[in-house]
């Protein structure tokens, strides 16, 4: 009996042991930065630097939070459908000496963080170097929806492999202090709000910064770049974490 009392009190402390070990596991997040060149952290100098996603993965690091995490899928110059076509064609990174495609990270993915569709609007709207084709304007709200198409495709292939959070990071005007500032308002506010409605249908949680940067001009601090500064990056990532601490590790 003494015996049947001992096992029985080791095989409840292994019990314990084991389901304390199998939470902490559970608690890692497994992140991955999507998207164009803000996912990737370009700065206004044309440099790839500490972006959001950095900010982010530091704060989930310094939590003892992280399992892993990835920017490698973000590229300066991306619009939906390169993400897209990325997807569909499973494009593989290099994991500890192993090539791993896309759909199997989104899989294992606990948080995604997205980026996405500026590069559309501003290739439209010709915005290169903040030189603005305001001919294109009265055409685009109909270029904005063919878009969206886009948006929405993008969004039901990342749901289909990624069961787990995805944040979508919504627009900000790169043009501040100027009058083209105010004609492109009621564009970003378009796409922000029907971005809104996408992310909603594929409960995707939606990050709206176009307020903060219409407060903050300093975020843009080169008037020859659309970029932000480490300051505005680390405005986006604490929108993100905001997300994450009431939805993910609540």
């Amino acid at each position: 009996m003494k015996k049947f009392k001992k096992l029985l009190v080791m095989a409840i402390i292994f019990a314990i042991v084991f389901t304390i070990y199998i939470f902490n596991i559970d608690k890692k997040i497994y992140y991955i930065s999507l998207g164009d060149s803000l996912a990737a952290g370009q700065n206004p100098y044309n440099e790839i630097a500490f972006g959001y996603s950095d900010y982010v993965s530091n704060y989930l690091k310094e939590n003892n939070l992280l399992e892993y995490y990835t920017k490698e899928y973000a590229e300066s110059g991306y619009r939906t459908t390169d993400l897209i076509n990325d997807i569909e064609n499973n494009k593989k990174i290099t994991i500890d000496e192993k090539d791993i495609g896309l759909k199997t990270i989104l899989r294992n993915a606990d948080l995604v963080t997205l980026s996405i569709g500026a590069n559309d609007i501003f290739y439209k709207l010709g915005i290169n170097g903040l030189n603005i084709n305001l001919g294109e304007i009265d055409n685009i709200y109909k270029y904005i929806d063919e878009t969206l198409k886009d948006t929405e495709k993008l969004m039901d292939l990342l749901t289909k492999y990624c069961k787990s959070e995805i944040i979508l990071v919504g627009y900000y005007n790169p043009i501040v202090s100027s009058e083209i500032a105010r004609v492109l308002e009621p564009i970003f506010d378009y796409i922000n709000q029907n971005n809104t409605k996408l992310a909603k249908k594929y409960n995707i949680h939606y990050v709206d910064i176009y307020e903060i940067f219409k407060e903050n001009p300093e975020y843009l601090p080169n008037p020859s770049d659309i970029h932000p500064s480490a300051q505005g990056y680390q405005v986006i990532a604490s929108q993100i974490i905001d997300v994450i601490e009431k939805n993910i590790i609540r």
